[in-house]
């Protein structure tokens, strides 16, 4: 898991060729086995290419592409749900190597008043036993995701996404 949890590097952020075609996100570059991992048969009979990005903004249905040659694909050719896309969604993982979802994460909220997800999750990284790269469509580590839904279901029903944040302000 060499890449796991490793920050992005060797991007130049004034490219436009990292911007996805369709809705003009950044788009960070995600590794090809990813894609291999994650495409449908027709997805990959389309190829994969050398230097995929990922676009994660909710409502664009552009899930990989690349500019330079130039190929889009969109979520009907990825095998998973796509959480990034579908936030809100209780049933689509938000961990992938251990299938910890919104839902689950808000039912264990409910019946202990807290969340294990980030801990077991941290617990399972440190041993190598996750398989990011292969099994999460953005390619990388969930955790910042995982622990943003941890915070969302601690807060009270009905407190407004704008205080979701985290960062009391």
């Amino acid at each position: 898991m060499s890449g796991c949890c490793a920050p992005e590097d060797g991007h130049n952020p004034d490219s436009h060729a990292d911007h996805c075609p369709r809705c003009g996100a950044r788009g960070p570059r995600v590794d090809a086995i990813t894609l291999r991992a994650l495409l449908s048969g027709e997805g990959l009979r389309r190829g994969v290419p050398s230097e995929p990005r990922f676009c994660g903004t909710p409502g664009c249905t552009v899930v990989y592409f690349d500019s330079a040659v130039p190929v889009v694909f969109e979520e009907a050719l990825v095998t998973v749900p796509v959480h990034v896309k579908h936030p809100e969604d209780g049933n689509a993982p938000v961990c992938y190597c251990f299938a910890h979802t919104p839902g689950t994460i808000r039912g264990e909220v409910t019946r202990t008043g807290r969340s294990s997800a980030s801990a077991i999750i941290a617990t399972e990284v440190k041993a190598g036993h996750c398989a990011c790269e292969a099994k999460n469509p953005k390619g990388t580590c969930c955790l910042g995701d995982v622990l943003a839904v941890e915070r969302s279901a601690m807060l009270p029903a009905g407190t407004p996404l704008t205080d979701r944040s985290g960062s009391g302000g």
